[in-house]
């Protein structure tokens, strides 16, 4: 490793190897447009817990990151306050950073908040598609609205910010609640909105974060507040510790990375399915339309579901399709938004097998066995009661069952308590059905 250290305007750079703790002290203070530089996977340690921890003076300072992995290390511990990391691009245009603790975290000794940022930089090129140089955590940058496999990289400033409270060794048992405020230059030539972008110097961010457990940017919607000006900024985004992931970037408010469906899921019983999905987040949604088809290609719409309209939270939804054909059954969903937009999920399949199956329902009641019975087709049986022991007790004589639904009624005298089985003999229909008879 190396340092380099020039007085006066304080420029020095830090050059680590592995991962190699280059650096770490109570306090930094950077004045006069002084410089601190990162590279090579090195760490800042700051080991002062307050937001003294990292100050400038003067006409200020500059820290730079530019790598995931070019790190600051701030043992923040379970100290509340506003931090400021003062980070400047590779082309010199401040972008500072702020982590207000609002709520304190768990107070191990070594608890500890790491932060970096970088752009297309990291390529040594002009790369506006984030896909390309996302975060390790990070497995896609797919739509709010499609999913996979779109690319919502157009839609997204061109940088990333780590805030990472996870760090083995250094990690949070209980993480901090807080506040974020990201800055980001806007400019196509040197900046962070690169000519590819759908998104101008003007549009409208909000910030997000990656969810790993859920594979997804957009469970929650994080509100904020957006404005111009030399440099843009993205503030007032209050986090709560089961949301403080790693990995943040910014994107258009109204193309945000994706929201997914969580446990969309269909199941049959006879000829009823049950749909059940939950969403994780909702944003200017209107209603589900749910589409049924037994081919996988053509589909019917056969239901309308209101949706929540705006949600942060995990909400779930039910739907029933009561008329299910046989067969293996394929549905999918249509979110619909307010604004006429929508989306389909993947489908999910399951299979009704009623009119290949009889069923039987049966009990006991005023000195006669009572059967609900569903048949795909008729036919003639004898009905027989066994009872615990295997042996049987009563017989009826052989008599005709009409397919569809019915009812049969079996005289029965003389039976001690017991639970019993009851069987349809014929070999066409053979079922059983338990009773308990008081």
């Amino acid at each position: 490793m190396s340092t380099a250290t020039r007085y006066g305007s304080f420029l020095l750079l830090l050059i680590g190897l592995n991962g190699t703790s280059v650096m770490a002290q109570g306090r930094v203070v950077l004045n006069d447009g002084g410089w601190l530089r990162i590279d090579g996977g090195a760490w800042l340690v700051v080991e002062e817990p307050t937001p003294a921890g990292i100050g400038t003076s003067g006409s200020g300072g500059n820290i730079r990151s530019e790598g995931e992995f070019n790190r600051i290390r701030w043992q923040i511990r379970n100290n509340v306050g506003t931090y400021v990391v003062p980070f400047t691009t590779a082309s010199g245009v401040r972008t500072p950073f702020s982590f207000e603790v609002v709520g304190a975290g768990s107070n191990e000794a070594t608890a500890s908040i790491c932060f970096s940022t970088y752009n297309y930089g990291t390529l040594g090129g002009t790369n506006w598609d984030n896909d390309g140089y996302r975060p390790t955590d990070v497995t896609h940058m797919h739509n709010y609205f499609t999913g996979a496999p779109s690319n919502n990289s157009d839609q997204v400033v061109d940088r990333f910010w780590i805030v990472d409270a996870g760090v083995a060794s250094y990690g949070y048992g209980t993480r901090p609640a807080v506040r974020l405020g990201f800055t980001y230059d806007p400019g196509a030539a040197t900046g962070d909105v690169r000519t590819g972008n759908t998104i101008t110097s003007t549009s409208p961010l909000a910030a997000q974060r990656f969810n790993p457990p859920l594979d997804a940017w957009g469970d929650v919607l994080f509100a904020s507040t957006f404005a111009l000006g030399p440099v843009n900024t993205v503030t007032n985004v209050n986090v709560g510790p089961s949301d403080l992931f790693r990995s943040w970037t910014l994107s258009n408010v109204a193309q945000p990375l994706p929201v997914r469906l969580v446990g969309f899921a269909a199941e049959c019983t006879e000829a009823r399915v049950q749909l059940t999905w939950t969403t994780a987040s909702e944003s200017g949604s209107s209603h589900f339309l749910i589409w049924r088809s037994s081919d996988q290609e053509a589909e019917q719409m056969i239901g309308t579901v209101p949706a929540a309209g705006h949600s942060n939270g995990i909400r779930s939804y039910v739907s029933m399709d009561n008329d299910a054909p046989a067969g293996n059954l394929y549905y999918r969903l249509e979110g619909v938004d307010v604004d006429g937009s929508s989306q389909l999920s993947d489908q999910v399949t399951t299979y009704c097998g009623h009119v290949d199956t009889p069923s039987f329902t049966g009990w006991y009641a005023d000195g006669a066995l009572f059967v609900d019975h569903h048949l795909p087709e008729g036919g003639h049986s004898s009905w027989e009661l066994y009872n615990a022991a295997g042996q049987v007790v009563a017989t009826w004589p052989v008599m005709e069952l009409h397919p569809g639904e019915h009812r049969t009624r079996l005289p029965l005298r003389g039976v001690s308590t017991g639970l019993y089985t009851l069987r349809a003999g014929n070999r066409d229909i053979g079922s059983a059905v338990r009773l308990a008879i008081p």
